[in-house]
Formats: C-alpha cells, structure tokens, sequence
C-alpha cells in the first residue's frame, strides 16, 4: 500500500517538476558523480533487458555503497514505449532502518536530477523526508592496454567559437525582433517569429549548449553547437532532423558555389570555396555528427547538429 501511494505520488511529482522532454532510455545510461551534496554517484545499465541502478551515498571518510537495485522506467503514457521515451527512472533500496527510493527524472545534457524519498522502518519515530540531488555523467577514462595502438582523431581546422551560458539564455525583442541572448551578446534572430525563438532556447538548454562554432565568418557555411568541446547528444520530441553521413561526404562543384554531398544524393551544406567546403566536411567527420537539425523551415532561424 505504501509503494501504491507512492507510485502515485511520485508520477505527480515527474508531471510537475520535470522541466525537460523524455529521451531514449539509452541516452540515460552510464556512470553519474555528484554535481550538488546528497549522493557520491551513481550507475544506470541496462544489461539483457534487466534495468538497474548502483548508488554510492555520502559518508565519512568513504562513499557508502548501496549496492544495485531492479529499476523501472516511465514513459509519458500508456501508450508510448520508455524504450524511445523515458521520462523518469525508479529504483527502491532497503537499508534495514528505511527505504529509500531513488527518483531520476530531468535528464539534460550531461546532467541527471536524483529526487530520494527516505522512509523509516525502524520505529525511531524519525520523519519520513526527501532529497534532491544533482549528479553529472562522468568522464570516460581510458586505460592503455599494453601492445594496442588507440587512435585519436585528429582536429585538423581551426576552430572558431564564441562561448554562452545556457542556463542565463534568454528570449527578448530587440528593435522589434526576436533574439535569443547571452547578456548583451545576441546569439539568433527570428525576425517576428517569437515562437521560433522560444524553440530554440529551450534546444540550447536542453542539451546544454555552451559554445556556438562556426566554418566561415561573416556568413558561415556552417553553424554549430558544442557541449563543453563535445557534439550534443540524445534527442528532443518534436526535433526536424534530417540523417547525414559523417563517412559519406563528398564535395560537388556547382559553379557559384561547392555543394556538400551526403551518401552521394542529398544536397546538405553549401560553401563559397572548395576549402571551406572541405573544412565543414572535417568538422562534421571530427565531431561525428549525424543528424542536421533546424527551427524552422524553410530559412531555418537556428541551425545545430547531432550525434
């Protein structure tokens, strides 16, 4: 009866406070450490189809380790599948004296929120409470494995990008156009289409946008966005992409301009020179991006690319 009532009360409390769209359960998979004070860290795996989660608590002089526990993820509805929509993760541990239920929901970028309801059994007469948490994804580690060569691709342009806050990025009008801004710095203009404006804000928030990067300046051949020096990641409900072959890529001469080619038949990029042309292809090889999203169509206001 207690899981009943709290079931229903955390699917209140996912509907509420979750201020980002659902993703694919994979893109909430890996290892998390501490981003605010409540946890250590924690891991989601997803192994033969047995979903779990490992938490380490906080404690002195060593991390607490809670071990594994059996999680389920939560779609948006009955009638979509976590598998391509996950909105939330839970997963209970018992620890003798109390439960705790450890809620993720609000996965954006490289961060997770970790809400843990904390219900005493032991007759201490303690108040039941909960916690909120922030965690961020750990860095991978690689580790040399003696006689195996790893190859690191190799950056072979100049980069050139501005830097952004995305968590003081704002929409306003300017001079009677809609801008998404940094403090003074303008970053997109809509024009009179405030609604596409309020896309793109909430794009560059939730997938943690913090560097604007371009391919050719003042009109670039290419705009991009960066994640701490990574390409973004995962998915948005309601994206217009369009699939791009970073292996694939092939430059066309098309008389006023060289002409980007992905899979030999899809018209991607354009670029003033042939060496422009070339670096965008270098750009979208380095970062790996496969996806070439827009906000609004045709004559995008707000152009980004993805994993």
């Amino acid at each position: 009866m207690i899981k009943q009532a709290f079931a229903a009360g955390a699917a209140a409390f996912f509907t509420i406070t979750s201020a980002y769209a659902g993703q694919p359960l994979n893109d909430w998979l890996g290892n998390y450490v501490k981003n605010t004070d409540g946890l250590d860290s924690l891991s989601v795996s997803n192994s033969g189809g047995s979903l779990s989660i490992s938490v380490k608590g906080e404690c002195t002089p060593n991390p607490c380790d809670w071990g594994s526990a059996p999680a389920t993820a939560y779609s948006n509805s009955a009638a979509t599948d976590p598998a391509s929509n996950t909105e939330a993760i839970i997963a209970t541990y018992n620890q003798g004296f109390a439960t705790k239920t450890v809620v993720l929901d609000g996965r954006a970028g490289n961060t997770i929120r970790a809400h843990i309801y904390t219900h005493f059994t032991d007759n201490s007469g303690r108040d039941d409470y909960v916690s909120h948490v922030s965690l961020k994804k750990a860095p991978l580690v690689f580790k040399p494995v003696p006689g195996v060569i790893v190859a690191t691709p190799l950056k072979n342009f100049k980069e050139d990008c501005v830097s952004l806050n995305p968590g003081t990025v704002s929409v306003e009008n300017k001079n009677g156009s809609w801008k998404v801004v940094d403090g003074s710095h303008w970053l997109l203009d809509a024009g009179a289409n405030k609604s596409e404006m309020d896309r793109a804000k909430t794009i560059i928030q939730h997938y943690g946008f913090n560097q604007h990067c371009f391919v050719g300046r003042p009109d670039p051949s290419l705009s991009y966005w960066l994640t701490s020096g990574a390409a973004p990641s995962g998915s948005l409900s309601g994206e217009d992409c369009i699939s791009i072959n970073p292996n694939n890529l092939s430059i066309q001469n098309s008389g006023s301009h060289f002409t980007i080619v992905s899979n030999g038949n899809h018209y991607a990029f354009t670029a003033p020179t042939q060496a422009e042309a070339q670096e965008v292809i270098n750009v979208i090889k380095y970062y790996g991006f496969t996806k070439s999203c827009f906000v609004g169509r045709p004559g995008p206001s707000m152009r980004y690319l993805r994993k």
